[in-house]
């Protein structure tokens, strides 16, 4: 069981990477900042001869969606695809600040018995809880992104 946002794994296939590439770019297309219409490719971002840097489109708030960052190394007989996914780094960052500062606060409030011990506990246990939802949002589309982006590169889908 994996705790952090941030999973890596290699994808290998024995197919040369022109036809690697066209399959990718057959499920990725530019990022946009409006989106009008469904009709799409299921993946929006850039792709190189070195690699690529994807999100999934989807048509609802997820701040939690993973960033997928793929490296390509070719060798004589196959081609594998190292993948990288995290979560936005301006998330990170946002979620660190909503943690220190709403300990920065409980805690004094707690320490000086303001409040009673049972509400403490409940101040005190609300960021776990949103870690939690944290977690389990990211890893379910992690997981999703995982398995659509191998079943991609494989040429399955």
């Amino acid at each position: 069981m994996k705790i952090l946002p941030y999973d890596t794994f290699t994808v290998f296939t024995s197919d040369p990477l022109p036809i690697v590439l066209q399959r990718l770019n057959d499920k990725i297309e530019p990022t946009k900042i409006f989106r009008f219409s469904r009709e799409h490719a299921p993946y929006q971002g850039t792709i190189s001869e070195e690699g690529f840097q994807i999100r999934r489109i989807i048509h609802y708030r997820n701040s939690f969606l993973p960033v997928i960052r793929g490296r390509f190394e070719v060798e004589p007989y196959q081609i594998l695809i190292h993948v990288r996914m995290s979560v936005n780094s301006f998330v990170m960052g946002f979620l660190g600040f909503w943690f220190l500062s709403w300990y920065s606060a409980v805690i004094p409030i707690t320490l000086t018995t303001a409040i009673p011990n049972y509400m403490a506990a409940v101040f005190l246990g609300m960021p776990m809880i949103m870690a939690i939802v944290f977690w389990v949002a990211f890893w379910s589309e992690a997981n999703r992104s995982r398995s659509e982006l191998s079943q991609i590169i494989q040429g399955e889908i």
